[in-house]
């Protein structure tokens, strides 16, 4: 996770209040006059760039991200966003040189093994649709790694990279280039290996030369109802498609980019923002509150929300008598309780009598990037929906099986 601390002196400066209100339009004037009026800071640089990045306009944000670094060769953080500028272009001998620069040597080692060989390429068909094994409590997909045996694979745009369960990763001889500490449901933490693999086959489509994740997976197993569970597909792989997790439909549809075409009456088209590699963001409210910006995550197993203990508070949700339960993510058991949702919006799409679950929420990534993440939305919401990703547009297209 790229998290953007801007570290202003004392107080703080117009862009960075408008930033921590999440009113990333007057952030980005802001910033502009701050880094007109102070030419040699890098900070409001940084974050011009940044929020760039997260509209996903890669030559804007390289430019400013640039020129944050010749203001200070030392800005590890400018580096790290660059990395992602040419991650996203797959563009892995640049990324790498910048990983390397911000000082995350196993990511830069990953990154260096593609040398002479191009990253993400797409094998087959226009378009592939790839059923369900299972919706319910997450969509489970049949893969093949490396053309080997057809595996279990679950779906979580909260994931990024495709992440291979360590055991599987090891029986398939998966070379791994070192780990890094990272944070996931209920804030725990686990290592998390970097990977390299030849190849990965998703219905008729292939995609050769990918970048993977390892990680502990076994105890999510018996949760899904996936034996044998070898892994899960993250935004990062959804990035190269024009992909559609359809619900209603029980598939993964893959097709090469290609804008969206005018939606149909029912369907909704929510503009969101991606920051760091996957961290897919979109405006929506809990109950009748204010509108809040919420990360579409969709691995939490069979609830619709999840949030930090300030929107639970601003909420009025309190446990009561509720149980409270064990759940199991990426890093392992954690203690969380259901709560009631009377309605949950994200743009003008809008359900009622959901779930949510409280203690799954990373609190981590409440404020990681400077502004507040308020939660994330989740199964129990999307189920109800044909989600497509778009990100040459960044809307998100929401479909109710009626369409």
């Amino acid at each position: 996770m790229s998290a953007l601390h801007i570290p202003f002196h004392h107080s703080r400066s117009a862009g960075e209040e408008y930033l921590r209100a999440n009113r990333f339009t007057e952030a980005e004037a802001a910033f502009a006059g701050e880094a007109a009026s102070r030419p040699r800071d890098p900070r409001p640089l940084l974050a011009l760039g940044h929020l760039a990045l997260m509209g996903n306009d890669l030559p804007r944000a390289e430019q400013l991200l640039s020129q944050a670094v010749a203001r200070d060769r030392k800005c590890h953080q400018a580096s790290e966003l660059l990395a992602e500028v040419s991650y996203r272009r797959d563009d892995f001998a640049t990324a790498a040189t910048h990983q390397r620069a911000a000082g995350n040597d196993p990511i830069a080692a990953k990154l260096d093994s593609f040398a002479g060989r191009r990253p993400y390429v797409i094998e087959g068909p226009d378009s592939t649709r790839a059923p369900f094994v299972r919706t319910d409590p997450l969509p489970i997909v049949m893969v093949r790694l490396n053309g080997g045996a057809e595996v279990p694979f679950f779906l979580d745009t909260g994931g990024a990279e495709v992440i291979l369960d360590a055991s599987f990763a090891r029986a398939s001889g998966v070379p791994l280039f070192g780990s890094q500490t990272a944070f996931f449901g209920g804030g725990k933490a686990a290592g998390l290996g970097h990977g390299a693999v030849d190849s990965l086959t998703i219905g008729d489509t292939t995609v050769r030369n990918l970048p993977v994740n390892v990680l502990d997976l076994a105890p999510m197993g018996p949760m899904l109802e996936a034996p044998g569970l070898a892994g899960c597909i993250g935004t990062c792989l959804l990035y190269r498609f024009l992909a559609t997790i359809d619900y209603p439909g029980e598939a993964l549809v893959l097709r090469r980019k290609a804008p969206l075409s005018k939606p149909v009456d029912a369907a909704i088209d929510v503009p969101f923002l991606l920051a760091d590699d996957h961290f897919m963001l979109a405006v929506g409210r809990l109950n009748d509150g204010s509108p809040t910006t919420f990360f579409v995550d969709s691995g939490l197993a069979g609830g619709a929300f999840a949030c930090p203990a300030s929107t639970l508070k601003e909420a009025g949700v309190t446990r009561g008598s509720g149980p409270i339960v064990e759940g199991h993510g990426g890093g392992g058991a954690m203690k969380v309780w259901p709560f009631d949702v009377a309605s949950l919006s994200l743009d003008d799409a809008r359900l009622q009598g959901l779930q949510g679950i409280a203690g799954a929420f990373p609190p981590q990534l409440e404020w990681a990037f400077g502004f507040r993440i308020g939660g994330l939305i989740s199964h129990g919401f999307l189920r109800s929906y044909a989600v497509t990703f778009d990100f040459e547009r960044m809307a998100i297209r929401l479909e109710p099986a009626s369409v």
